[in-house]
């Protein structure tokens, strides 16, 4: 037992030095921010003699290096900083490599999150130290810059290796995510180009992941009899893969990069298996899944269409960020057996949208970008119709809509009479002398010649007048009517949101408070009938405004016509002596 154990401490020690002097190039650092090469630094060939964990370490730390290096450059000291820093403690210590596998563990999961978030920050602009911008992030597929002033702005392009100046309306997509993202305004789909091109390669690292890692299995498997750790360090990383590989399930049982890519959710695993071996599997899988944030996969996949029939459909897919195909915005479905998950349309788009959705397939357009990483899709799809809107007002809604179309209707009438007697004045105008009885004017002014020449000029204007008057109710027909209904629409909405509240608070006194989401669908059909009545209201107070507007021209040229007849009439009658003009009369005496 002695002698044995005696061998065991020797020949950690000579793996511990085969490490050390793998690792020289990595502590050889001059300066802790300076970029590493992929690869430099760590030999995974020398350290699977030694140390079979530490060695599949190097080789993840390479992996993420290589991540980071062909990656957007967001952040990219401080996510250097956090390899160097690993790579250190690795070389430092390397026979705990065990325990610093947790920590390599966060970085990848670090990375794997942000391709599934938007960020912002202010900070210096690449390429430009001397420059202060914000920077908005939409997942790996879009980095953008804005200028504190708002004037300028861009995209990188990871094809150009550079930045892209945005002009005209991406420039104001770009500002409007900003203000999404600073939570200065209500979210949005933004209309902006994206930072990666199509991926067509079939032979991707993600389906090249399994067949590398069989390998570095089998190469643990052969020097397993020397290299393994002990029992109950190997019991102990065991546990923390299988907490790892819980938490990881249940974080991309919703993500969108199963989709296309052949990858599948991370698997328990068997007590059979080692720690080092499922150690290694995990770090291996987590490559694959953040290397697939960062792509954008063309693929054929089942799609439910809005009226729910299902059938094969060209898709694209963006990172874990958003996928769209054949001018449609698509949402998560469920999954078939437990394996396929089946896409959606998301409706509600307009055909604006649908269309530049169908002229970014190729990459040379903006596509609608989701800075919510997928709750305001979620949102979208669950927001009703105009139709559904409609219905949820209920009885009062009914209501209110059959007044303001009654009201409508009823002003669209005496508007069309309104025009039609504007047509025969006018043609009465024009005719002169020949009166006509299809027309207020000729009414009035027939009425006026046929009274006699004698009366006095107080009762001839008295007696047009009353010819007026007596077309008036014709012209104002109508109006009270839909001054009444402009009027009582607001307060019938109001009435509906009244009892919509009472029926909430009756559901809030049933289920309690527990779920925001009951309280804020009952409010939000509460407020409908309100939404209705408005819109009633608001078209019933214009038809009001056209129809007075309208009548009180045509009374106007009604009563200039009158006084200009009348006064014409006054002034070809010879004027009689007043009584007080008359020679007195003379009595003789």
């Amino acid at each position: 037992m002695i002698n044995c154990r005696g061998n065991s401490w020797a020949l950690r020690l000579v793996r511990a030095a085969c490490l050390c002097l793998a690792l020289l190039p990595g502590l050889a650092l001059g300066e802790e921010e300076r970029v590493i090469p992929p690869g430099e630094g760590l030999n995974p060939g020398a350290l699977g003699l030694a140390l079979p964990l530490a060695a599949e370490m190097a080789r993840s730390l390479a992996a993420l290096e290589s991540v980071i290096a062909g990656d957007l450059p967001f952040l990219v000291r401080q996510r250097q900083a956090r390899v160097i820093n690993l790579r250190q403690a690795l070389a430092a210590d390397p026979l705990l490599a065990h325990e610093q596998w947790a920590s390599l563990v966060a970085a990848w999961r670090q990375e794997l999150a942000y391709g599934r978030d938007t960020d912002g920050w202010r900070g210096l602009l690449v390429g430009d130290p001397a420059r202060e911008v914000d920077y908005l992030r939409l997942g790996r597929v879009g980095l953008y810059f804005l200028t504190p002033d708002g004037r300028e702005g861009g995209v990188w392009s990871l094809a150009e290796a550079g930045w892209r100046v945005l002009e005209g309306a991406e420039l104001a997509e770009l500002r409007k995510g900003q203000a999404i993202v600073r939570e200065r305004r209500a979210p949005a789909l933004l209309a902006l180009p994206v930072s990666l091109a199509p991926h067509d390669d079939e032979t991707d690292r993600s389906r090249r992941a399994p067949l590398s890692m069989a390998m570095g299995v089998e190469a643990m498997n052969e020097d397993r009899a020397e290299a393994r750790l002990a029992d109950d360090v190997d019991a102990e990383l065991h546990k923390q893969v299988s907490r790892q590989v819980g938490e990881l399930r249940d974080e991309l049982a919703e993500s969108w990069l199963r989709l296309g890519s052949g990858l599948a959710l991370p698997s328990r695993p068997d007590a059979s298996v080692s720690g080092i071996e499922a150690s290694a599997t995990l770090l291996r899988e987590l490559e694959a899944w953040t290397e697939e944030s960062g792509r954008w996969r063309r693929f054929e996949a089942p799609v439910a269409d809005a009226g729910g029939h299902i059938a094969p459909r060209e898709v694209a897919r963006l990172g874990d960020l958003l996928a769209f195909g054949g001018g449609d915005l698509l949402r998560r479905g469920a999954f078939e057996n437990g394996e396929t998950q089946r896409l959606a349309v998301v409706e509600g788009l307009s055909s604006w949208q649908r269309t530049r959705l169908a002229s970014a397939w190729t990459g040379q357009g903006p596509l609608l970008l989701d800075p919510t990483a997928g709750r305001l899709l979620e949102v979208l799809s669950a927001q009703p119709t105009l139709v559904e809107r409609f219905h949820q007002g209920g009885a009062v809604g009914y209501v209110v809509v059959a007044l303001g179309g009654f009201g409508l209707f009823a002003a669209l009438l005496q508007y069309a009479y309104l025009l039609v007697v504007s047509l025969r004045l006018r043609r009465q105008r024009r005719a002169g002398e020949s009166l006509r009885d299809n027309n207020p004017l000729g009414r009035v002014l027939g009425r006026f010649r046929s009274l006699s020449d004698g009366l006095p000029p107080e009762a001839l204007e008295a007696r047009l007048d009353e010819a007026l008057l007596a077309e008036l109710p014709r012209l104002e027909r109508g109006q009270g009517l839909v001054k009444l209904l402009a009027a009582v629409a607001p307060l019938l909405g109001l009435l509906g949101t009244v009892i919509g509240m009472i029926v909430t608070f009756q559901a809030i006194t049933v289920y309690g408070t527990g779920d925001p989401q009951l309280m804020a669908g009952g409010i939000s059909q509460a407020l409908v009938t309100t939404v209705l009545g408005l819109i009633t209201a608001v078209p019933l107070l214009f038809a009001y405004t056209a129809l007075v507007s309208r009548c009180r021209r045509l009374v106007g040229l009604l009563e200039g016509h009158a006084s200009a007849a009348l006064a014409e009439h006054l002034e070809m009658t010879p004027a009689s002596p007043s009584p007080t003009q008359r020679e007195p009369h003379v009595v003789s005496t």
